[in-house]
């Protein structure tokens, strides 16, 4: 290790054996290293990073984290050129904002390794630190020890209850968060509905979770778990399944009809279940997922031959390859822990194949000769290629598994992506043109549209050309025409939309400046698969005034503003809920459908963490458990309000059942599937 003064007369005579080089960016990397360069001398890590602006030379060691470094940041990018040189001022080091204190760095030192013991000697995770409900312990106990006297030595273990006092205040607390979720409920006027069953394999049992998602009158959109209940009725038929949900729906004053949206897994019995009164949606999310299941692992399906059989060898040794690794003492000397398969988690097979891709140049030392002569005739190139194909179908299953924010119009686009890539190229592998003609197929035939999926793509200002299927713009625009026509009456607009004409001149002027501002921001955003799905910018929409649309709707095709993948849509309709009344208010319904009901299987996988081996005397009066889903848990503990802020509002489940045992999946969401 050199010192900085060696390092930097390196720098000055240009010497050939110092390198500079970019670090890594992960989604988990802090923002500065954009910002500093690593230091190499002879190949070896230095303890040292160079601004990328002023040149100037910084220590850093991993343990020392990266607030240094951005202090310099903010200095470095607000001086002015001349000042490069100039010596640094210890104000830009602390911060002037009365009202965020600095906090000494022997207080942040010890806090750091206090979180760590708690982690090691508990036996929790990592992440439990950054939780809301451990955040929420750790501010209420400093703000006791605000309120104590200084001179006072204070034993923490005199502020903490025991643990049957915790137990007994859960019912309590279960008790005024339900009363809270009752009063909400009785204020809505649109909603949808989320059903999933799911069957414990130990105990035979099944459960059934119900997920309520509704758009506020601020445009802000809230998922509220309602319940998961053990389905106690004698058969699991399509009007034992309907009277089940309906009496959970009733504790809420809620009920199903024929406006009301019922999202659900693809299973007959549950497509049967939802069949009158509402409108059933199918889980987009399961349509992927068991599609991409059959091509890998099933050899016929629906009495057709499932022609991958070049893909499915590569999976089955690729999958006894991992078997043998995860249970001999091989795993601990690999840099990555491989990952079995696993039907219950959404594309399970990418994250398989995937991690073993990058494990692929380690087993060559380390697998015995069993099985390294199974392992030498595997085909690293069509590895590389079912990983590279099956991560575009990953990203599309993250964003449409997204629950805090409006999903329901990305189906459509993503759907079409996913058969683009599906297309057949002459330089593919037999295999992955044979993946690829399955898939396309299946997709084509299985995968089916509904009406919410046509207009909700419409209404997304960046989606509204459709130049991601221009073969179905023209079938969106007749659903909206026609759901434009049936709400006319009902908010007494007339049928040239005279409440919007008024403001007509506003929306040229307002659309060609924040055309300009999204379009600009939308260039910085990290692409991702649901941009490249987004509409290309256009010049104007003249040609398309004269069209005979409603008025409303051809004002809102005429308006050039996109937005970016990362902004919220709910705010574009906040803006123009005026102009567009009416299609705002399509909105507002439309947008409360999630694309998948992973919400609920989300909720299965908390419920696997609760129900565990250690737990065999949890009554079923005692196990309920909290999810929260949006900021504002703080607030309505200490102010319960029977009727909160829908913005700032936890909500509370309750499960009714016997003890599981099954120590459920391995890393990642552990995502349920449904009992088919």
């Amino acid at each position: 290790m050199l010192s900085k003064k060696e390092i930097q007369e390196l720098i000055d005579k240009e010497n050939s054996s110092l390198k500079i080089v970019k670090p890594t960016i992960t989604p988990k990397s802090s923002s500065v290293w954009i910002s500093f360069c690593y230091i190499y001398v002879n190949d070896i890590k230095q303890e040292y990073v160079i601004c990328n602006k002023c040149e100037d030379l910084f220590v850093y060691k991993h343990s020392y984290g990266t607030n240094s470094l951005s202090k310099h940041v903010k200095h470095c990018h607000n001086m002015k050129p001349t000042s490069i040189n100039t010596q640094s001022s210890i104000k830009q080091f602390y911060k002037s904002s009365k009202n965020e204190p600095v906090i000494p760095n022997r207080i942040r030192q010890e806090i750091k390794t206090a979180c760590t013991e708690f982690a090691v000697l508990d036996c929790r995770p990592f992440k439990t630190v950054n939780d809301l409900g451990f955040q929420n312990l750790a501010q209420k106990i400093f703000n006791a020890g605000r309120c104590l006297p200084m001179s006072q030595e204070v034993n923490v273990k005199n502020l903490l209850p025991h643990s049957s006092t915790v137990s007994r205040h859960v019912d309590l607390l279960y008790d005024e968060k339900r009363e809270q979720l009752v009063a909400i409920c009785q204020k809505m006027m649109s909603y949808t509905i989320v059903v999933d069953f799911w069957k414990d394999k130990y105990t035979g049992i099944h459960y059934g979770g119900i997920s309520l998602h509704h758009v506020s009158n601020d445009w802000k959109l809230n998922c509220f778990v309602l319940d998961c209940y053990p389905y106690e009725l004698e058969s699991f038929t399509a009007i034992n399944t309907r009277k089940f949900v309906e009496s959970i729906l009733s504790e809420f004053n809620l009920q199903l009809n024929d406006s009301i949206y019922v999202v659900s897994d693809n299973e007959p019995k549950i497509v049967a279940t939802f069949k009158l009164k509402c409108q059933r949606v199918g889980c987009s999310v399961h349509y992927i997922n068991k599609q991409l299941e059959h091509a890998l692992t099933k050899k016929e399906i629906d009495k057709m031959p499932v022609s991958c059989g070049i893909v499915q060898e590569l999976f089955d040794r690729t999958e006894t390859l991992v078997a043998h690794l995860r249970g001999s003492y091989k795993q601990t000397k690999m840099s990555k822990r491989v990952q079995t398969y696993s039907e219950t988690r959404f594309n399970g097979a990418f994250h398989m194949l995937n991690i073993f891709l990058q494990i692929f140049d380690e087993l060559f030392i380390i697998l015995d000769d069993s099985h390294l002569n199974e392992f030498l005739t595997m085909d690293r190139d069509l590895l590389e290629g079912i990983c590279s194909f099956l991560k575009i179908f990953d990203q599309a299953i993250e964003e449409l598994s997204e629950d805090k924010t409006p999903t329901i119009f990305k189906v459509l686009p993503l759907r079409q992506r996913l058969l683009n890539s599906c297309d057949v190229e002459t330089t593919d592998h037999d295999g992955m043109k044979e993946l690829k003609v399955f898939l396309s197929s299946r997709m084509k035939a299985i995968w089916i549209l509904h009406d919410v999926h046509y207009m909700s793509t419409l209404l997304h200002p960046s989606f509204k050309r459709f130049q991601i299927a221009p073969h179905e713009q023209q079938k969106a625009i007749d659903l909206t025409k026609s759901e434009i026509l049936k709400r006319q009456s009902e908010l007494g607009v007339g049928r040239n939309g005279n409440s919007s004409s008024s403001n007509n001149n506003t929306t040229t002027s307002s659309s060609s400046s924040s055309s300009t501002n999204s379009k600009s921001e939308q260039s910085t955003n990290t692409q991702n698969i649901l941009s490249e799905c987004f509409d290309l910018p256009v010049a104007d929409q003249d040609s398309e005034a004269d069209l005979p649309y409603d008025h409303e709707l051809t004002s809102y095709l005429a308006l050039n503003e996109a937005i970016g993948p990362k902004d919220d849509v709910l705010l574009f309709w906040k803006k123009y809920e005026k102009l567009f009344p009416i299609l705002a208010s399509i909105v507002k319904s439309l947008y409360t459908i999630p694309a998948s009901n992973t919400t609920v299987e989300r909720l299965f996988s908390q419920a696997n963490n609760t129900l565990s081996a250690r737990r065999t005397n949890l009554q079923t009066s005692k196990l309920k458990f909290e999810v929260n889903k949006k900021p504002g848990l703080k607030k309505i503990l200490s102010n319960p309000d029977p009727d909160p802020d829908p913005r700032e509002k936890t909500y509370q489940t309750r499960i009714r059942t016997q003890t599981r045992t099954d120590p459920g999946p391995g890393p990642g969401l552990g995502r349920f599937a449904p009992p088919y």
